[in-house]
């Protein structure tokens, strides 16, 4: 069985402060959890994380990426515009954020100890990891010509979540299909499915519902 070593707040402390430093060579920014940056016309954020199993150095990187004009739409549709104006650490770590796609984890070990640990070999190993994973994030990035490129493969290869349908129907309202997104949230309240966000007693799906029917009248 694995026993996880505990990270004393000290080390703990230390090991922030080296892998702010491994993303800051990135152009990375950091806030809670996320070290993130907009690329291109994506929001791009990782989560690392450092622990010791068995007491040996294991590092593991989670990359998440999402269109960065997902928020604007989302928070103009759900009554909470202003929040575009906030930092863009809102956008990684906030509570009202539209889901960032997950994609494959990156794991490397070290036969490093705890107690023996060189703070200057975990910088350079976070910033070597996180180099090679940032790098891929970007080609994939290069490689969607439209957001709906990056929808069709988020649907295709991304774990299963809610957000799905949430990132279609705000990707409809972007490109002004009005009509397909009123539909698509008309169907999805009518099979009970309302959406996880609620603001002022009223869920997201008929949000854009009333969202939609407003262009429309406008048009």
């Amino acid at each position: 069985m694995v026993k996880f070593s505990k990270i004393d707040k000290q080390l703990k402390k230390e090991l922030k402060k080296v892998q702010r430093n491994a993303a800051k060579k990135l152009q990375l920014k950091s806030r809670d959890w996320a070290y993130f940056n907009k690329v291109g016309d994506y929001l791009v954020s990782y989560r690392n994380n450092i622990n010791f199993p068995d007491n040996e150095f294991r590092l593991t990187i989670d990359p998440y990426i999402k269109p960065y004009i997902l928020d604007d739409i989302f928070w103009e549709v759900f009554d909470m515009a202003s929040n575009s104006q906030e930092p863009m650490s809102l956008r990684a770590v906030g509570a009202f954020t539209v889901d960032s796609l997950s994609l494959p984890y990156r794991m490397v070990k070290e036969d490093w100890t705890m107690e023996d640990l060189d703070l200057e070999k975990v910088e350079t190993k976070v910033f070597e990891v996180l180099s090679e994973v940032h790098e891929e994030v970007v080609k994939l990035i290069n490689s969607f010509p439209t957001f709906e490129d990056f929808y069709a493969y988020t649907v295709k290869n991304g774990p299963s979540l809610v957000g799905y349908d949430l990132i279609g129907m705000l990707l409809m309202i972007h490109q002004e299909q009005y009509a397909e997104a009123l539909q698509k949230a008309e169907g999805l309240i009518a099979k009970r499915k309302h959406g996880k966000f609620q603001n002022k007693g009223k869920w997201i799906n008929e949000y854009i519902v009333d969202y939609c029917k407003e262009k429309l009248k406008e048009d």
